[in-house]
């Protein structure tokens, strides 16, 4: 495992995409607190906005100008293009046994993409615990048993890929009418995406 020329990865790990920068205090917080960051490509940019040198920039590289990044941070140039940048910080983090991460300046305003890392995300499920941050919300990928807590009044979303799994809830200020298409219920007790506010 490689971060600063030859320095251990630790987990959890945050990685940036070259998505909205992130406003909100806690994910700037998360920012200024990680032991490792990796930067998906142009992300580069986003994290200098921020002060923020990566360990590593991973990626096609098309979009990120290498002479601008820090000497002291590994660049991995990945030209599969069977694979988008994403895929590649994620194959990556496998490889290095790096199993908790972060998403940050994964969202923004092409809806297209959006969707594109929430499909991404969920083909990792089994291998990687992702929590994908925005200024506005946590998404949390869930396979198999978990459970979450939150503080009342909180908007929830459970949203099921597979309508035959079995999602219970305690709680909730009102009682699902699907248990595998539950959207925006408050809860005091079980949370799969959370407000940040």
């Amino acid at each position: 495992m490689l971060t600063k020329k030859g320095q251990p990865l630790d987990t959890p790990l945050v990685l940036i995409a070259n998505g909205k920068k992130p406003k909100n205090k806690i994910i700037i917080d998360i920012l200024q607190n990680a032991k490792n960051i990796i930067c998906i490509d142009n992300g580069y940019e986003l994290a200098s906005e921020l002060n923020i040198t990566p360990s590593v920039v991973i990626g096609d590289l098309d979009s990120v100008d290498i002479s601008k990044v820090n000497q002291s941070v590994t660049i991995i140039k990945k030209e599969d293009q069977n694979t988008n940048d994403l895929e590649k910080a994620l194959n990556y983090c496998l490889s290095k046994n790096i199993r908790d991460i972060i998403l940050v300046g994964a969202t923004g305003e092409r809806d297209d993409q959006n969707l594109a890392t929430i499909l991404i995300s969920l083909d990792y499920i089994e291998q990687l615990n992702i929590e994908i941050l925005s200024d506005l919300y946590s998404i949390e990928f869930v396979n198999g048993k978990r459970e979450f807590e939150t503080e009342p009044m909180k908007e929830v979303s459970l949203i099921s890929m597979d309508k035959e799994n079995i999602i219970t809830t305690q709680g909730l200020k009102y009682n699902p009418v699907s248990y595998t298409h539950l959207r925006a219920h408050e809860t005091s007790l079980h949370l799969v995406c959370r407000l940040l506010l």
